[in-house]
């Protein structure tokens, strides 16, 4: 192997420890989704509709330009350092339903800094306080609204609606997705029933 060949090897190696040392140093801060999920017990489950209205082609692919999706939630376990949720989505088809098979989510209760700035528009977000009733109960919710923008001009308005008495704290998400103003999809996800 030739002296020049083993150097770019050894400055390879040194950038990946130099990037992996970085990486362990990066700051750490506490994971949404783990504290949506952490103050409950294993076994405890919500379970989610969520419908999107499609414009253009992409609404012609499913039942009325509607595609419906049951999503059901279940903790399997939790503790201080992760919690993992199994999710089971239950779609609508032409003739029937097409239900996917189990996934896990493992979210750890800390994580990076810099991954959670990546998704998070905190500084506009307008808060507030709105009742949503779910199964004829009204729950108390912490609402959470705003906009992300991407660079390819896609614009994504959402509104949250949180209650740390829900397994999985989210009770209604609405979201509208916009291509260069032009309306792509909107989509409600609604709390149906939850167990604790």
């Amino acid at each position: 192997m030739s002296r020049h060949l083993r150097g770019l090897i050894a400055l390879g190696s040194l950038s990946v420890f130099v990037a992996m040392q970085a990486s362990a140093q990066e700051e750490k801060v506490a994971n949404p989704y783990y504290k949506f999920w952490a103050s409950h017990k294993p076994g405890a489950t919500a379970v989610h509709v969520e419908k999107t209205k499609l414009t253009g082609p992409e609404g012609k692919l499913v039942p009325g330009g509607v595609d419906e999706k049951r999503i059901a939630y279940k903790l399997i376990e939790v503790d201080k350092d992760h919690a993992v949720v199994e999710q089971v989505v239950t779609e609508q088809d032409f003739l029937g339903y097409v239900q996917a098979a189990p996934t896990r989510y493992i979210y750890p209760a800390m994580i990076q800094k810099s991954h959670l700035e990546r998704i998070i528009v905190d500084k506009d977000a307008k808060k507030a306080q709105e009742a949503v009733k779910i199964g004829g109960k009204d729950i108390s919710c912490k609402t959470i609204a705003g906009i992300f923008k991407a660079p390819d001009g896609e614009q994504v308005e959402f509104k949250l609606w949180l209650s740390e008495d829900v397994p999985g704290s989210i009770v209604k998400q609405v979201r509208t997705t916009r291509q260069k103003g032009e309306l792509i999809a909107e989509t409600t996800s609604t709390l149906q029933k939850y167990k604790n």
